[in-house]
């Protein structure tokens, strides 16, 4: 079970995480036209930067693995990729709005769509993983 895990792990965590993403940036166009609230997004860099350093140094334990936000999430269980939360910025908005709203609905529209675009590349390389594990077991 193990070797399971070391083989579809990263990409799981990642698309995981590429489903974070998609949800922080939905939450952003929906609140488009709420007074006062900060445009968000999930640095997935930062996140595998800290994964990977944790890595480098040996300490290959749940608590270098990503961690999501809320213990009900899917995938809160030890063995996910660093602190979501610790990877979550705020951006500063090119034309800011009089009541301090920080969203960008073209610059969101932009963001959404490219995270979209991440998380079927993340899903495809699960499923290609998959199917090589299938044809390994079929002697192909």
């Amino acid at each position: 079970m193990a070797s399971l895990d070391s083989y579809f792990g990263f990409n799981a965590a990642a698309t995981s995480l590429k489903s974070r993403r998609l949800e922080i940036i939905s939450a952003n166009i929906t609140n488009a036209s709420t007074p006062g609230y900060k445009a968000r997004d999930l640095d997935f860099a930062k996140l595998l930067k800290q994964h990977t350093t944790s890595m480098d140094s040996g300490n290959n334990t749940s608590s270098a693995a990503l961690r999501a936000s809320r213990a009900k999430h899917i995938g809160a269980a030890s063995g996910s990729l660093g602190n979501i939360d610790s990877a979550i910025t705020y951006y500063t908005p090119l034309n800011p709005s009089l009541d301090n709203n920080t969203v960008e609905m073209g610059v969101e529209q932009a963001r959404f769509g490219r995270a979209v675009a991440d998380y079927q590349a993340s899903i495809q390389f699960l499923e290609n993983k998959i199917s090589g594990l299938r044809k390994a077991f079929r002697g192909e």
